[in-house]
């Protein structure tokens, strides 16, 4: 054989494969009328519409995950690394990788919410390294122990004045 002989010897062999099933079905004397196409059950849901999109102009929003996080002294103290919502999906909390140098020395810490300023400049923590000392390590899976603001100190009643009566 020839080299043009080679090259039609697989395509009449796809050719072949493909018409053999329905010309046995006919060899076979079946008669039956092609199945109709499938329909779907009733209870499939008909397609969704596409979503619609909302446009943010740049400078209009703010990234969170990823983004460095100032201390007291304006000096990046941690990275935010996970923001904690509550039921309702309102945030409650920040995970931060705080600390560190070069990763060592670095620990997962949450605080609460509301100890965070979050503008134009980025993100301020507002609690100091020694305030966080005590805080517990955030572990993924377990209930978070959140750094909060200091309770207000009780000032001292005024000397020389007498105790309220009621």
């Amino acid at each position: 054989m020839g080299p043009l002989h080679r090259s039609k010897i697989p395509a009449l062999a796809l050719a072949g494969l493909v018409l053999l099933p329905p010309l046995a079905a006919l060899a076979a004397g079946s008669e039956e009328a092609p199945a109709p196409p499938a329909t779907p059950p009733a209870s499939e849901a008909p397609p969704q519409p596409p979503a619609a999109t909302r446009k943010l102009e740049k400078g209009s929003f703010f990234r969170l995950l990823g983004q460095d996080v100032k201390g007291p002294s304006d000096m990046v103290v941690a990275q935010l690394v996970n923001v904690l919502v509550d039921a309702e999906a309102q945030p409650v909390g920040a995970v931060l990788d705080y600390g560190g140098f070069l990763g060592v020395g670095k620990r997962r810490l949450a605080v609460a919410w509301e100890v965070l300023s979050i503008g134009p400049s980025g993100i301020k923590l507002n609690l100091s390294r020694e305030q966080l000392r005590s805080v517990p390590d955030f572990k993924d899976g377990e209930g978070a122990v959140l750094a909060v603001p200091p309770a207000p100190a009780e000032e001292p009643a005024p000397a020389g004045d007498p105790p309220a009566v009621q």
